[in-house]
């Protein structure tokens, strides 16, 4: 009941806020959990990530070969190794990926991110698997 009263006491409060401004405070957000899980196992948030080892740079440790084969299924030169450092670019070149496997789970997307295109069929992934999933158990409430 007290945890109630304050939600709605709070909500209050935020819609007579949003009175001063020509926007709301808050708006609603669609939360891609798969997304977060696997920016939290790459690089734990950090866009200034680089594994030296690997080359792999960014919120989504990606390589040179995953900018080169995201060109490749777009048909164009669209992004440069530069763009691995920008958060939005990486998340673009993620989705790329993700759309390119219609209609698989999100263990055969973050397997294939992880392992390239036969990740998902790896014995190598599963380890990651397991990292992500318990990211997005631990840390994403439904």
């Amino acid at each position: 009941m007290k945890q109630t009263i304050l939600s709605i006491s709070l909500l209050a409060f935020i819609s007579t806020q949003s009175m001063w401004y020509d926007r709301p405070i808050i708006e609603p957000v669609a939360i891609d959990t798969l997304l977060n899980a696997v920016m939290a196992v790459e690089s734990n948030f950090d866009s200034m990530a680089y594994n030296a080892k690997e080359n792999a740079a960014g919120v989504l440790q990606i390589r040179p070969i995953m900018v080169r084969e995201v060109n490749r299924l777009l048909g164009e030169d669209k992004y440069t190794l530069k763009d691995r450092w920008n958060k939005a670019k990486s998340i673009e070149m993620f989705n790329v990926i993700r759309l390119h496997l219609k209609g698989a789970s999100d263990e055969e997307i973050a397997r294939t991110w992880n392992g390239g295109w036969n990740g998902h069929k790896k014995q190598s992934t599963l380890k990651y698997w397991k990292k992500v999933k318990q990211y997005t158990q631990k840390n994403i409430k439904y």
